[in-house]
């Protein structure tokens, strides 16, 4: 895979409901009492002042809790960007939902997981390869492609952007070898758990190439989304071409490339 990377989890639709905060209690007014100094017939009352923070939860031990039922196409990825700000948290959702995700790479319909903002964040084994969902494609735009033709319709098509754009054109068997390795196939895939993902950029699709990857190489007038087959393919060869000199040396190798 290009660069890769896991990260996500995924849990949608669900708005994490605000913590509750408890009511702070005025702090008893404190007695003025008497000191003297220097001339002990010159008496100046001070009152103790109270502290600002009396009565005021810690909001770092507050945490927002919600139940999600997976939905298809659902990642941890992308259920931490929605639920908890950002997809690197996906590690919370996999910790909150250890006894029911053994693997964070394989989520599926109908799941329900909790969101937890103060949950541990849980690393799963290393694994050599990316394991992918079950599941397809989660966006209409991902639904319109798919329905149009199956993954040897994406590979001539990505083959025919690449020919018009004047770019070295791996043959059909090069590309599916290394599809079958990278995704098994589901333009949705998406690798958790290797150092790409941990590092931020999980790899994505068919051909897996991290977002900085696919937005240097990928042809503008197609999706600008990494899950989209075409877009994803044209980007993953166009990267292997430039920097291995061609898509062809990297297509039947075991590992990532």
């Amino acid at each position: 895979m290009i660069h890769r990377k896991r990260t996500a989890a995924l849990v949608t639709g669900l708005a994490i409901p605000g913590a509750v905060v408890g009511t702070a209690h005025a702090a008893p007014q404190a007695t003025a009492t008497t000191t003297y100094s220097g001339d002990p017939g010159k008496a100046t009352p001070t009152t103790p002042s109270s502290s600002s923070t009396a009565g005021t939860p810690d909001k770092s031990k507050i945490s927002k809790k919600a139940t999600h039922a997976v939905r298809e196409g659902d990642t941890l990825w992308d259920i931490a960007v929605q639920q908890l700000g950002s997809g690197e948290e996906w590690q919370r959702l996999y910790g909150a939902n250890a006894d029911k995700v053994a693997d964070p790479d394989l989520i599926f319909p109908g799941q329900s997981l909790t969101v937890d903002s103060a949950a541990p964040k849980a690393t799963p084994p290393q694994k050599d390869k990316p394991t992918t969902p079950a599941h397809s494609s989660a966006s209409k735009k991902d639904r319109a492609r798919a329905s149009a033709g199956t993954l040897d319709d994406w590979i001539e098509q990505a083959r025919e952007e690449l020919r018009k754009n004047g770019d070295l054109v791996p043959s059909a068997a090069a590309i599916k070898a290394r599809v079958m390795t990278e995704s098994g196939g589901n333009p949705r895939a998406i690798n958790l758990t290797d150092s790409n993902a941990t590092a931020g950029t999980p790899s994505k699709g068919l051909i897996q190439v991290i977002d900085p990857t696919f937005q240097a190489y990928r042809l503008k007038h197609l999706p600008n989304d990494p899950y989209d087959p075409v877009a994803n393919l044209v980007a993953g060869c166009r990267y292997a071409n430039a920097t291995y000199g061609s898509f062809e040396k990297i297509a039947y190798l075991d590992g990532g490339y």
